[in-house]
């Protein structure tokens, strides 16, 4: 926890000097600045500072608490493409048409978005119901492929991604799983999925 003081001016910046002649950029240019600064942080701690420029109100306090929390998800905002980067390795697929990286982009969104949903939650909230994430039918049958020991009965996030990144080669041991296990244990379970499903269509099961 940290206490904060927080400042707000409106500010006019001239255009650069280098760009005098540049009439593509404006004369001036006024922002409004939002200044957050920690009050008596710990000893041996850097104090928290962002200085945020914004055009949008701060006419209030309301209003620049706002802005400090749309700051606040930047890092959730990271960790997202993150997992659709690293994790459903997006930038790696060798596709030629816009087309294509926009199919692939709306298939891969949803698995980053789930993932993310869960570590998130593993973090914040780790006994939270893993049904309040997963498909109750895909849940049910990763208690079927648990891959350690016998399925609790209801599991929580935490040992729902556990046992997802168990199924990506993830050794506890080796502390909590990255985007790259996760994905490949999900990218794992929903293939394990889909054979049940058609083998079950088929009279197989």
């Amino acid at each position: 926890m940290a206490t904060l003081s927080i400042r707000r001016a409106e500010v006019t910046f001239r255009r650069p000097a280098s760009r005098k002649d540049d009439e593509r950029c404006p004369q001036t240019l006024t922002l409004n600045v939002v200044d957050v600064r920690e009050v008596n942080p710990p000893v041996g701690q850097a104090p928290v500072r962002w200085t945020l420029c914004t055009s949008e109100s701060i006419e209030t306090a309301e209003d620049c608490w706002r802005i400090v929390d749309h700051y606040r998800t930047r890092w959730l905002v990271e960790e997202f493409f993150k997992a659709l980067k690293t994790g459903c390795a997006f930038e790696s697929r060798q596709l030629d048409s816009h087309k294509t990286l926009l199919i692939a982009l709306g298939l891969s969104i949803p698995v980053a978005w789930t993932l993310l949903l869960m570590r998130y939650l593993e973090r914040e909230a780790p006994d939270s119901p893993a049904d309040s994430v997963l498909p109750r039918d895909l849940l049910g049958f990763l208690r079927r492929v648990w891959p350690r020991g016998p399925a609790p009965e209801h599991p929580t996030v935490r040992q729902a991604l556990l046992a997802i990144a168990s199924l990506g080669g993830h050794f506890r041991h080796n502390g909590p799983p990255g985007w790259l296990v996760l994905h490949r244990g999900y990218q794992t379970l929903l293939t394990m999925f889909q054979g049940f499903l058609a083998a079950a269509s088929d009279g197989g099961m």
